[in-house]
């Protein structure tokens, strides 16, 4: 964990991505279970720890969510920043910034505070998702930086959306890290068609938008759905390198180099060919249509 004790030029760090399932509604027993890991993560020389979307309650809230959300100020947010004095945490929990406003929300915490919050833009409320009864939508696809890394986070659906990691691209994002909680459905020839989407997705990440790219997805079962796991990395422009299995609870270790991510845009050159222009003059002309 050097890039915490000097301020030198970081070219890679150690990223352990957490493949669980968290208990739906206890935020303090799911907060003992990432303070545990987050231990044993520091003790293994981890630079980053990364939980599922909602790790610290669980996903199928409905009603109780009004009980479990956190609040600005709330002693769970003041005790994971001092957990992250040397090792980074990004954990995904509900957030009330305003009363009776909450966001689904990915915190970063790095350096004993809490440095970025994603609040949730794509809300599914379709089938068994009813994430619009419940949450206020964000509004903008922010990066920050970590080192020498510039960092971009993505939940769940928003994933689905190419213009949301294009939005990275566009911001030199040398890290986008999703995090979601997706249930295993759509059986084809090949397998679940829903770890095709997530994977599709990846490739993108990676080989056209130049970006090291860490999907992080729950396990276990909860309120009668099944969670698929499935976490991977996709290093800039190499594709998936490292899998974690479906279905299992693991913990998946992965170097994230930014020499990649430089070795990627030299052989591409689409971030340097981009034409922003013509594609704000386009925006406008199908928005007018």
């Amino acid at each position: 964990m050097l890039r915490h004790l000097c301020l030198c030029y970081i070219e890679a760090m150690k990223a352990r991505a957490v493949q669980f399932s968290p208990r739906l509604g206890d935020l303090q027993g799911n907060l003992e279970e990432h303070r545990l890991r987050i231990q044993r993560a520091r003790t293994d020389g981890c630079d980053l720890i990364v939980f599922p979307e909602l790790s610290l309650t669980g996903y199928q809230l409905k009603d109780i969510v009004f009980d479990v959300a956190l609040r600005p100020g709330d002693e769970t947010i003041s005790l994971l920043a001092r957990e992250s004095h040397d090792i980074d945490i990004l954990v995904g929990a509900p957030l009330e910034e305003y009363p009776g406003i909450i966001y689904n929300c990915a915190l970063y915490f790095s350096r004993g505070k809490l440095l970025h919050c994603h609040r949730k833009v794509q809300l599914p409320n379709f089938g068994m998702f009813e994430e619009r009864m419940l949450y206020a939508a964000g509004g903008e696809f922010r990066t920050f930086r970590v080192n020498e890394f510039r960092v971009g986070i993505l939940i769940c659906r928003e994933i689905l959306f190419p213009a949301n990691a294009w939005l990275y691209y566009l911001q030199y994002a040398d890290l986008v890290i999703g995090i979601s909680n997706s249930p295993f459905r759509g059986m084809g020839r090949s397998g679940f068609s829903s770890f095709s989407l997530w994977e599709n997705m990846g490739y993108v990440h990676s080989v056209f938008y130049h970006q090291n790219y860490l999907f992080v997805n729950r396990s276990g079962f909860e309120d009668g759905i099944g969670f698929g796991g499935g976490s991977f990395f996709a290093p800039a422009g190499k594709g998936i390198q490292t899998r974690a299995p479906y279905f299992d609870a693991v913990e998946m270790d992965v170097e994230v180099d930014i020499r990649d991510v430089r070795r990627a845009r030299l052989s591409g050159n689409y971030r340097r060919d981009e034409r922003l222009d013509v594609i704000r003059s386009e925006l406008e002309r199908i928005d007018h249509e």
